[in-house]
């Protein structure tokens, strides 16, 4: 993880380096002579979730910011599993907290990357309501038992890149607002899997039941994210 992150902040560095070098051939006279420079604090809405965000500007070219967004929602729902009737309830939860570098190449236009540190984690918790009736016999709900799935990221701390358009407004340019699209690598899913009564062979490691599931989300390592922001320059 030290490693990652040392890794992380050196191409930060390099890529500020390399914006810096040709900052004259890429920004107009008017970019130039106009300070965007300062501290500003904003909100911001995203498909990862809502949240606060601190951004320095140290220049018109580069700036780091952090932040953090979380979702959280839930869900109650019944389904019929071979003939039984189960109540679930879905809760999903994903967020975390954002640690970024931008790099404007135009006035409007910049590329932001970083890590998050991830906190994608739903989970779907069960149990019998029907009894299930299997020729004369009758087996109660409360011995068919109950389940419990959780799912986290492969990685907690996952590499971020998006892509973003920025704009200033007002007089003094003070207030700014941003539209972002990005993805950050989460790596494959881990699912692990608790159960009791006769549904216990699913959480059985002999069975692969939690194996099987994670190997048909592996393929899920990528999380898309849109966002909105908008912030005040504070000085």
């Amino acid at each position: 993880m030290k490693r990652f992150c040392t890794l992380a902040f050196m191409a930060v560095l390099l890529m500020y380096g390399l914006h810096v070098s040709a900052q004259d051939d890429q920004f107009p006279t008017s970019y130039k002579t106009t300070d965007f420079s300062g501290f500003y604090l904003g909100g911001n809405a995203s498909t990862n979730g809502w949240g606060f965000n601190a951004k320095y500007v140290f220049n018109n070219w580069f700036a780091l910011k952090t932040g953090f967004e979380t979702m959280n929602f839930t869900h109650n729902f019944d389904f019929d599993e071979n003939g039984i009737d189960y109540n679930a309830y879905f809760d999903y939860q994903s967020g975390g907290v954002l640690f970024l570098g931008d790099f404007s190449y135009t006035k409007n236009l910049y590329i932001s990357t970083g890590i998050i540190a991830n906190s994608f984690k739903p989970a779907v918790d069960g149990r019998a309501v029907g009894d299930y009736q299997l020729g004369d016999i009758t087996i109660p709900a409360e011995d068919i038992g109950t389940f419990s799935m959780n799912m986290k990221p492969g990685l907690k701390v996952s590499p971020y890149v998006g892509a973003g358009y920025q704009a200033f407004m007002g007089r003094a340019k003070r207030l700014t607002f941003n539209f972002e699209m990005g993805i950050y690598y989460m790596g494959a899913p881990v699912l692990t899997i608790e159960s009791d009564g006769l549904l216990s062979p699913t959480s059985d490691p002999a069975f692969g039941q939690a194996e099987y599931l994670s190997d048909q989300f592996s393929a899920y390592k990528i999380y898309p994210v849109i966002k909105l922001n908008l912030a005040y320059r504070i000085f």
